[in-house]
């Protein structure tokens, strides 16, 4: 579990599906995702079980269920490590009654710190889809660096790439 002024952050559960199915079926939060909505719990079940849980037992990161200190489910945010580009990625997702009262970066900002400071990562990237203006946003302000428009046709999407490195994320921190 992790914690900051506003939030807590803890490893999702499954009893937590219900939540992640209303999150997942909102059009305007999947819409920069590049996911279809839920079709069942039972998804969003397997969705917890395979990425989420299945990280943190694997890597001891992933995807935290993110809520207000006041027990309010907002959403997700965390690392998810790629054994197949031996990437850390940091995403998130928040449900849109939450948008624009500084969660994501603030929730962000812990997982950086997370991932830099106890587990000893060297790099995190983060992508958002060109027309994702908030989450570009997100990214500078958490001071990641623009790496550019990642437009490999293998790619469901077409994406920005930003980074930050642990030096980096301690160096604009002091």
């Amino acid at each position: 579990m992790l914690e900051t002024q506003r939030l807590i952050l803890k490893v999702a559960t499954l009893e937590e599906a219900p939540l992640l199915v209303n999150l997942n079926n909102d059009p305007d939060v999947v819409r920069y995702t590049g996911e279809a909505p839920f079709q069942s719990l039972v998804d969003a079940q397997t969705i917890i079980r395979d990425r989420m849980m299945d990280q943190f037992q694997n890597y001891r990161m992933g995807r935290f269920s993110v809520y207000l200190k006041d027990g309010t489910y907002i959403g997700w945010c965390g690392l998810r490590f790629f054994p197949e580009t031996e990437e850390v990625d940091l995403g998130y997702r928040f449900l849109k009654k939450d948008w624009g009262q500084g969660y994501a970066s603030e929730a962000s900002e812990r997982c950086l710190r997370y991932g830099f400071e106890e587990l000893n990562i060297k790099k995190i990237i983060a992508r958002a889809m060109p027309e994702n203006i908030a989450s570009i946003k997100v990214t500078q302000k958490l001071k990641m660096t623009f790496r550019g428009l990642n437009t490999d046709p293998t790619e469901p999407h077409n994406f920005i790439l930003y980074d930050i490195t642990a030096e980096e994320f301690h160096k604009c921190r002091e």
